[in-house]
């Protein structure tokens, strides 16, 4: 609804709307800070007798830098190195923006724009492996068409006893619109589908445990870091705003027939995300998100 006309909507089979890919980072990265930080804090390390090396593979605008920097300082007595990497310039200028507020006494950052991929075949092939490789929100079947493989690269370049770290937001599985889960269901499969996302398989984006077990890593663990916040919430509020609630009406637009939305169900869907309806839900005063962040780890034994 906009200005209280019905808007046509029309599947067009379209895929994602990147266009505000970097105000995507900068509220996400403010809106999973919590978590991001508890996940850091839970990760185990085999701290060796010389300076650590910690590759972010993928660092977005920098969500993680504050605390692997914090770990690398607190818990060698050698300090080291942070290298961060993301394919995107945009993302990288963010990420060194971020670096400007951060202490870094005893740490080097390296920052590179690049396909992660090469960064860790470079290092492997060094013999310039890492102690902890920490990647947020990349591995997924929508960046690479074989994560299996990107993660196979990523516990290969690990020095023995290193240990892997793959945090996913869990984005599929969060509550965006509560009070409406039939609908919000069908806006999540039209989703997936603008996405181009398998719907199950050995690609699908739920299967981080499996890839690491298949890349020979050990004590493969899940631990789950969840963060609820009311809409009020300043940074929950543009979170949803800039970034998860225009996602949803552009998948509506997008692919919600082919999800299986009626036309009501688009009406309505139409009606709860467009700001100028009264019925949209930034207007509810009771409303709140919850995503279940999830990390899993895993420690190479390869040498």
């Amino acid at each position: 609804m906009a200005g209280g006309q019905q808007t046509p909507v029309t599947d067009t089979g379209a895929g994602p709307d990147t266009r505000g890919y970097l105000d995507y980072l900068l509220t996400n990265r403010n809106f999973s800070a919590p978590a991001v930080a508890a996940a850091i804090a839970a990760i185990e390390l085999n701290v060796p007798n010389r300076p650590l090396r910690v590759l972010d593979a993928g660092t977005g605008a920098g969500g993680a830098l504050p605390e692997l920097i914090a770990a690398v300082r607190g818990r060698s007595g050698h300090g080291g190195t942070v290298v961060a990497v993301d394919a995107a310039a945009r993302a990288v200028e963010a990420a060194g923006r971020r670096l400007d507020d951060l202490d870094l006494d005893g740490v080097t950052a390296d920052l590179r724009v690049g396909d992660l991929r090469d960064v860790v075949a470079e290092a492997t092939a060094a013999g310039d492996r890492f102690d902890l490789i920490w990647s947020s929100d990349v591995i997924w079947p929508a960046t690479f068409d074989d994560p299996a493989a990107v993660v196979q690269a990523l516990a290969e370049a690990l020095v023995p006893g290193g240990t892997l770290a793959l945090f996913t937001s869990n984005y599929y599985q969060s509550m965006f619109l509560p009070g409406h889960s039939r609908l919000e269901r069908l806006i999540r499969t039209a989703s997936e589908l603008t996405w181009r996302l398998p719907g199950d398989g050995p690609t699908h984006y739920e299967r981080l445990g499996a890839w690491m077990r298949a890349a020979g890593l050990v004590e493969v663990t899940i631990g789950v870091h969840p963060i609820a916040a009311p809409v009020s919430d300043p940074a929950a509020r543009a979170f949803l705003e800039q970034t998860v609630w225009p996602e949803m009406r552009h998948a509506v637009s997008s692919n919600g027939r082919a999800a299986g939305m009626s036309e009501t169900d688009i009406a309505r869907a139409g009606e709860l995300l467009d700001p100028d309806s009264s019925a949209w839900v930034g207007n509810d005063p009771d409303g709140y998100v919850v995503q279940p962040a999830l990390l899993w780890t895993g420690r190479s034994t390869i040498g």
